[in-house]
C-alpha cells in the first residue's frame, strides 16, 4: 500500500521505502540543483548578491538596509513562503501591493487614471514602493531583469561551489539532506527546471503521474493494437487474453455506452469512450500497486478528462443546432401553459449553470472516490501498525492489529471493484453528456 501523499498530491519523484533507496551525496554540488537553491546558506549568499546589485542599479541604501532581514522573517511565516529566494519575494510582494491598490481603487476611486497613485495618496506608500518604482522605470527594469537572470543562471550556481564562503557544507547538514532524499527517486527533467519536489520553476517538467499515465497509454496501445490485428484476421477469438479483451470491449459497448446514448451514436463514439474506460481503469489499478499511486486521484487528471467531455459536447451541440439553437436546447421543452411561461427563464439559468456543474462533478466524483478509498485503507491499517500502537504491546493491540490487517486486505479487494466501477461510471456519464448535447431534450 502506497503512502497517502502519493494518492492526493502529484510530485516529481517516486517514493519507496527509505531502506531500498539511499541518498549518498558527499558534497553540496552532488545534490540536485533545485535542492541547492533552496538551501538557506545558498539563498543568503544569493541575497547578498541581489542587494549589492540593487545598490548598483541606484536603489536608496535606506530601502536596502533591512531588506534581507525582512525577507528572512517572511520566509518563516509559513510553508507557503518557505524557500522563496529574495528576487521571487520582491516580485511577489510588489504584485500583491499593486493588486491591493487596484482593489481599493475600484471601490474608493473608480475614476482614477492611476489606481496605484490614488491608493498612495490616501493610504501612504507600501514598504515595497521602491521596488514598484524600479519596475516602472524602463532603464532600471532592464537592469533588474539582467540581475535576476544572473542569479538564476547555472553559471551563478556553479560559482557558489567555488567562490562562496559557505560552500563547504558541514557533515551534519549533508547527512540531514541525504536523509531527506532517502526513498525519493527523482524524475529526470530534460525539458525544464524545478523549484522544489512539487513545483516547477520553468519549462516543461515531467511529474510522477505523467509518467504513470504514459505507461498506461502505452500498455493500452500495445494491447489493443495487438487485438486489432487479431480481429482483422477474421478468425474466432482464441486464447484467454483475446477473449478477455474482446469480451470487455463488447461489455463496455452493450452495457455502458449503448444504454447511455443509443445504438446509432454508440457506433460513432465508441473508440473515444472505450479509450476513456481503459485509460481510467489502468490509472485506477496503478493505485493498487505499492509505491506507485493513482493519477485519477489528482484533480488535474480528472479535470482534463472531464474537460474533454465538456468541449466535445459543446462542439457537437453547436454543430447540430447552431450557437443560438444550442443555447435554446439547454432548457427542456416543458409544455407549460402561457401563464407559467415566466418559469422558463429561471429553469434555463439553472440548466445553463448545471452544464458546467455536472462536468465539474464528473471530475470530482472520480477524484474523491479514488483518493478517499486509499486514505480509508491507510487509516484502517494505521490503527494496527502505527508506532504508538505497537509500543503498547498488549493483547488488545494484537487483536486490533489482526483486525486492521484483515480488514485492509478485504477492503483492498473492494478497491479493485471500485476501480472498475468508477471507470464504468465515468464512461457512462460521458456518453450520456455527449449524447444529450446532440439531441433535443
Amino acid at each position: 500500500m502506497a503512502s497517502d501523499i502519493l494518492h492526493i498530491k502529484d510530485g516529481y519523484f517516486f517514493e519507496i521505502p527509505r531502506i531500498l533507496w539511499k541518498s549518498n551525496n558527499e558534497k553540496a554540488k552532488d545534490f540536485p540543483t533545485w535542492f541547492v537553491r533552496m538551501d538557506s546558506d545558498y539563498q543568503s549568499w544569493e541575497a547578498d548578491t541581489i542587494v549589492s546589485g540593487l545598490s548598483e542599479i541606484g536603489v536608496n541604501s535606506l530601502d536596502l538596509s533591512g531588506l534581507k532581514k525582512t525577507w528572512e522573517d517572511w520566509q518563516h511565516l509559513g510553508p507557503k513562503s518557505a524557500g522563496w529566494p529574495l528576487d521571487a519575494y520582491l516580485e511577489k510582494e510588489a504584485a500583491t501591493a499593486i493588486t491591493n491598490a487596484a482593489t481599493w481603487a475600484t471601490k474608493n476611486a473608480p475614476k482614477a487614471t492611476d489606481q496605484y497613485q490614488a491608493y498612495i495618496a490616501s493610504n501612504g506608500s507600501p514598504y515595497i514602493d521602491w521596488f514598484i518604482q524600479l519596475q516602472k522605470s524602463p532603464e532600471k527594469s532592464v537592469k533588474w531583469n539582467e540581475l535576476k537572470a544572473k542569479v538564476n543562471s547555472d553559471s551563478f550556481l556553479q560559482s557558489y561551489f567555488s567562490e562562496a564562503p559557505n560552500r563547504d557544507w558541514s557533515k551534519e547538514k549533508i547527512n540531514q539532506y541525504n536523509r531527506t532524499l532517502d526513498g525519493k527517486i527523482l524524475v529526470p527533467q530534460p525539458f525544464g527546471t524545478l523549484r522544489n519536489a512539487y513545483e516547477t520553476e520553468s519549462g516543461f517538467c515531467l511529474s510522477r503521474y505523467m509518467i504513470i499515465e504514459m505507461v498506461v497509454a502505452v500498455l493500452a496501445l500495445t494491447l489493443f493494437g495487438w487485438l486489432a490485428k487479431k480481429v482483422a484476421t477474421g478468425q474466432a477469438p482464441k486464447g484467454k487474453v483475446w477473449n478477455a479483451l474482446e469480451g470487455l470491449v463488447g461489455w463496455v459497448r452493450s452495457d455502458v455506452v449503448v444504454p447511455a446514448m443509443g445504438e446509432h451514436d454508440a457506433k460513432k463514439f465508441m473508440p473515444l469512450l472505450w479509450t476513456f474506460f481503459f485509460f481510467i481503469l489502468g490509472c485506477n489499478l496503478m493505485g493498487m500497486l505499492p509505491w506507485v499511486g493513482s493519477p485519477t486521484a489528482a484533480f488535474g487528471t480528472t479535470l482534463a478528462l472531464s474537460g474533454i467531455v465538456f468541449v466535445l459536447g459543446l462542439y457537437l451541440g453547436v454543430k447540430a443546432f447552431g450557437p443560438v439553437g444550442f443555447l435554446k436546447n439547454i432548457c427542456p421543452e416543458l409544455g407549460l401553459p402561457w401563464y407559467l411561461v415566466w418559469i422558463v427563464p429561471m429553469i434555463w439559468i439553472i440548466e445553463f449553470a448545471s452544464l458546467f456543474i455536472k462536468h465539474a462533478v464528473l471530475a470530482l466524483r472520480l477524484l474523491l472516490n479514488m483518493g478517499a478509498g486509499h486514505l480509508v485503507l491507510l487509516g484502517i491499517l494505521g490503527i494496527g501498525i502505527s508506532v504508538p500502537a505497537a509500543m503498547m504491546s498488549t493483547p488488545a493491540w494484537s487483536v486490533a492489529a489482526l483486525i486492521a490487517v484483515v480488514g485492509s486486505a478485504v477492503l483492498s479487494v473492494l478497491e479493485l471493484f471500485v476501480a472498475f466501477l468508477q471507470a464504468c461510471l465515468f464512461t457512462f456519464l460521458a456518453a450520456m453528456f455527449i449524447g444529450s448535447s446532440m439531441h433535443h431534450h
